[in-house]
């Protein structure tokens, strides 16, 4: 209990500034210090070294310590400015579905050379080295929402040249990363509600029997194949049962029967990979949006984000054609 509430006041401490639009510019307010592992153990070997030369009062032990000394200020004052006025210029990344890592693609920039920064989150690390023009790190992180979903807080330190101080900066960006529904699997059949007539046709479900599979989530009783389904202990057959359609889908949201919202988008979305890969046009249907039948990459993330940013509770303006990647909330 302790130790969440302290880790809670930590974390309340480290975001006071809140989300911050970017470009932001690490001034020397904002950069903390502190001694790393080898920086400890060099102040104990100086420690002793100094107690050693003032118990024998041998001049050149301690005309090294005071050297020494001094090496470690010149380090600690290199590390220091090694982050002093360093830009975070934007963050960029690119759609996923939900369940897969997310790719932060960090724009950092300096005005003078500056060397080995990285980058972590509690995921993820990189190191680059920057210089008077923008320079990239990437860092990973994991999708847990459908939608827009906000970057964690990024922590930029470095160690260079000597290695003997930790020198670091935080930041919560401003920013979010468009996340798609997780497609359902394995991909189920294609819906009889809609298509219509088109210069090639595809198999989909209707009156002819044409063989039995595994029961998948949503379909109808009626379809059981009990007389398999009772010869075998563990499995649950269906009947399929095809017939010729058109190379033009429909996938309406209202037609589906399933209960639950996230289920619903998880299958539209497998269709609509489906559909793009088949090279079958397709069109989805959601309340107050409608995509218009196509295909193609373009048409995809335009479905794809419509669902993404779908809510059932909300009046059909919910769904905004917003700007895939990383971007300002709201």
């Amino acid at each position: 209990m302790i130790r969440s509430l302290f880790k809670r006041k930590l974390n309340q401490f480290l975001n006071r500034r809140g989300r911050e639009t970017l470009p932001v510019v690490f001034g020397w307010r904002r950069i903390y210090v502190l001694p790393s592992k080898a920086g400890l153990f060099f102040a104990l070997i100086w420690f002793l070294m100094m107690l050693a030369g003032l118990n024998f009062n041998n001049n050149m032990s301690l005309m090294l310590v005071f050297l020494l000394f001094g090496l470690a200020q010149v380090a600690l004052h290199k590390t220091f400015f090694n982050l002093r006025q360093l830009r975070l210029e934007q963050i960029n990344a690119e759609p996923v579905m939900l369940g897969e890592d997310i790719t932060l693609h960090l724009q950092l920039a300096a005005d003078a050379v500056k060397w080995q920064i990285r980058s972590e989150n509690q995921f993820s690390t990189d190191v680059c080295d920057i210089d008077q023009q923008l320079s990239e790190l990437k860092l990973l992180m994991p999708s847990l929402q459908r939608g827009m979903q906000a970057v964690d807080r990024i922590k930029l330190l470095t160690r260079y040249p000597l290695g003997l101080f930790t020198v670091w900066v935080y930041c919560l960006p401003q920013a979010a990363v468009l996340v798609y529904p997780k497609p359902e699997s394995p991909c189920p059949d294609f819906p009889t509600h809609g298509g219509s007539e088109g210069e090639q046709s595809v198999r989909i479900k209707g009156e002819e029997l044409s063989g039995i599979r595994t029961y998948r989530q949503g379909d109808p009783i009626r379809d059981i194949a009990w007389k398999k389904t009772a010869q075998s202990s563990n499995q649950t057959w269906v009947k399929e049962f095809n017939q010729t359609q058109g190379k033009h889908l429909l996938f309406d949201y209202t037609q589906l029967s399933m209960n639950g919202v996230e289920a619903k988008l998880s299958r539209m979305t497998a269709w609509v990979l489906a559909a793009e890969q088949q090279q079958i046009e397709y069109q989805i249907i959601l309340p107050g949006f409608d995509s218009g039948m196509a295909t193609g990459e373009r048409h995809k993330h335009h479905c794809l984000k419509a669902l993404a940013l779908f809510q059932s509770t909300e009046s059909p303006t919910s769904i905004r054609d917003t700007t895939g990647g990383a971007t300002s909330p709201g």
